[in-house]
């Protein structure tokens, strides 16, 4: 594992451990607490801890699923099942994002986009968003 790979690791494991404090962790214990955002064909995001300070989201993509453009705070992710994602920018330009299982990424891209699972495997993905 390289450095960069350790400090990632190192600060996903700090950020849920956050995410986990007494305070988000008593939100999420709260019936209704957890949220989850669906619609046919689209990526689905379910919030499973936050606080005023990060917010940890498990996130699924089925082929051929979607997200819609928008901007995405500074986040963690830690691939727990890979796969290659389409990264499609506001001006039509379009990236391949390969995603491998067990790896962790920091990714801060400040320019809106939207995702598309394009490969034949399910993305599972847990995210850490920095707020």
């Amino acid at each position: 594992m390289s450095k960069n790979e350790r400090m990632a690791a190192l600060f996903l494991s700090g950020m849920i451990a956050l995410a986990f404090s007494t305070t988000a962790f008593a939100q999420v214990m709260m019936p209704g607490a957890m949220s989850s955002e669906k619609t046919a064909g689209q990526i689905t995001n379910k919030t499973l801890a936050e606080n005023e300070k990060v917010q940890v989201v498990d996130v699924v993509a089925k082929p051929g699923d979607t997200s819609p453009m928008r901007s995405r705070p500074m986040r963690v992710i830690y691939i727990i099942s890979g796969g290659t994602f389409e990264r499609t920018y506001g001006d039509g330009t379009k990236e391949k994002i390969p995603e491998k299982a067990g790896s962790t990424k920091i990714i801060n891209e400040p320019r809106p986009y939207a995702l598309k699972n394009i490969g034949t495997t399910t993305i599972h993905l847990m995210e850490v968003n920095v707020k």
